[in-house]
């Protein structure tokens, strides 16, 4: 079983998201466990603060050092990846996914305000960004990763060929996909998607794959060119 504990100033906003559809099920055949802390759990004050100004002075709170590293000590076992969702990671990617994955056991601690104090990158051992954009907290990136990595866990898909053939898994962007009706507005399903020859179905995607990364994403393109002169 894979397990992820998400430690969050704002828990509620992670429910509807992690417990609902393919993750759930998951969870029911106890394939995966997702468990949703109240950084203010740890706290020991009356008033259950868990951010303070910052030395120096300057806009905005940070998450205090204090908190999260009782936070993160009480849900660290062998074996744990702690992870920080931070503007300063690694961006996530497929690669970087399926490198989680691998895991039997992560700590997603989620920024909130200005962030954290400094002195909790000490005991982090990944930082990861979703991209390069600011948003309000670390929710929202926190459940890209645990949706993201929890797909993958043997099981949780009904069809594990419907992940493998996603974007991004073999560098191309996924293909044009149809189903009925077989034709709308004047537009119809390619003939090929219904000849039943799967060699040519095959080749169409792929070519279909090819057209759409190059483009939207030329970026990946080049990547996917080059990764083509290695075999010839």
């Amino acid at each position: 079983m894979m397990k992820i504990d998400i430690i969050s100033a704002v828990p509620q906003l992670l429910d509807s998201v992690l417990f609902n559809s393919i993750l759930q099920r998951g969870i029911e055949k106890e394939l995966i466990e997702i468990s949703v802390h109240n950084l203010r759990d740890w706290t020991v004050d009356r008033n259950r603060v868990i951010d303070d100004n910052l030395y120096g002075g300057g806009p905005g709170m940070l998450l205090k050092v204090d908190i999260l590293v009782k936070a993160i000590k009480s849900l660290r076992r062998d074996g744990s990846l702690v992870v920080l969702t931070s503007p300063r990671g690694r961006i996530l990617n497929q690669p970087l996914v399926r490198d989680l994955s691998n895991y039997s056991h992560i700590v997603i601690v989620c920024g909130h305000y200005k962030g954290v104090d400094e002195r909790v990158r000490d005991y982090i051992d990944m930082e990861i960004s979703v991209g390069d954009y600011v948003l309000t907290g670390g929710e929202i990136p926190a459940a890209i990763i645990c949706d993201s990595v929890l797909r993958l866990v043997p099981g949780v898909m009904s069809d594990i060929n419907s992940a493998n053939s996603d974007s991004f898994e073999n560098i191309l962007l996924d293909c044009a996909h149809y189903t009925r009706p077989l034709e709308f507005e004047g537009k119809v399903v390619p003939e090929v998607l219904r000849s039943g020859n799967h060699k040519l179905i095959d080749e169409w995607r792929l070519n279909s794959s090819i057209d759409i990364t190059k483009e939207n994403r030329p970026d990946i393109f080049d990547k996917y060119l080059q990764s083509q002169k290695k075999f010839k």
